[in-house]
């Protein structure tokens, strides 16, 4: 029984935190302009596909830190082109904005297709585990290495965001557009910022998911981002720090759901914490109202 409570408390750790990455990233995106980008799915596998030919022998083979680099690289700067490239010429009409992120997320889907096939593949990054002998888990050193990137990013994004001036003008433009622009923000840089971190975030994402839960494949992105935005609506839409607590919770109820029941009840949980907190909180957990005039 404690093997088994320990086991679901380390695993559920693991995957809360690279859920958090995606949560946060989507988040941001919507609380600062009001999108919501569905393209930030296919961010997620330009990072793990990226990942895949850097540092697969049979593609080019280079270190695994090489690939992380150029994994969140490039899926930042796939990001920010969306955004100074198509986004910020229609997102005064949000349907429209809305429509062309599925589209460009359909796009990416059919171009990994076309490039990698249906095929699955479980990235590398550290090869191994260890077993904590005390209480009976073994951690797979992938996770252990995923919860660690995870929280040392969104710490340096907290950091960012809380003591930096740009970081502030985020938050600023967050709250009220109009406010933001009256205190001499640029909206427009605030707001391809806001698409590069995201990117980048979601990038990362997609190495540690590739690693096991979901590998690398044209599909890989669905269920994280539609996981994702039940984060981000139980947490309250906008909000970092609820976005996080909502990825802890609803990466634990997975892990209890799988544990316990069978990975087929897995997404079952989260649904019903989503009506309840849509029923009794509406805003979200730390929700408030978000102001794009």
């Amino acid at each position: 029984m404690l093997d088994s409570i320990i086991s679901i408390l380390v695993t559920g750790a693991m995957l809360s935190a690279v859920y958090a990455l995606i949560a946060v990233g989507f988040t941001m995106i919507f609380g600062v302009g009001g999108v919501l980008n569905l393209a930030h799915g296919g961010l997620i596998m330009i990072g793990a596909y990226t990942y895949l030919v850097v540092t697969d022998a049979s593609f080019v083979g280079l270190h695994p830190v090489v690939g992380f680099i150029v994994a969140i690289a490039i899926a930042a700067i796939a990001s920010y082109v969306l955004y100074v490239g198509l986004v910020q010429f229609i997102e005064d009409d949000i349907v429209i904005t809305f429509l062309a992120t599925v589209v460009v997320a359909l796009l990416l889907t059919e171009l990994a297709t076309m490039q990698f096939t249906t095929n699955s593949y479980t990235l590398a990054v550290w090869g191994g585990s260890f077993h904590l002998e005390s209480v009976g888990v073994r951690v797979r050193y992938n996770d252990l290495l995923g919860f660690v990137a995870s929280w040392i990013a969104i710490g340096l994004l907290w950091y960012y965001v809380t003591k930096t001036d740009q970081g502030r003008s985020i938050l600023a433009a967050s709250m009220s557009e109009r406010g933001a622009q009256l205190t001499g923000v640029d909206l427009r840089a605030v707001k391809a910022r806001t698409w590069l971190i995201a990117g980048g975030l979601a990038g990362l994402a997609g190495v540690f998911l590739g690693t096991r839960t979901y590998p690398a494949n044209p599909e890989m992105w669905l269920n994280p981002l539609a996981l994702a935005f039940i984060i981000v609506v139980i947490g309250g839409i906008g909000s970092i720090k609820g976005s996080i607590v909502a990825a802890y919770l609803i990466g634990y109820l997975e892990t209890i759901a799988i544990t316990q029941l069978g990975a087929s009840y897995q997404g079952i949980f989260a649904l019903i914490v989503l009506v309840a907190v849509l029923i009794v909180l509406p805003e979200g957990l730390y929700g408030r109202e978000f102001v794009h005039d």
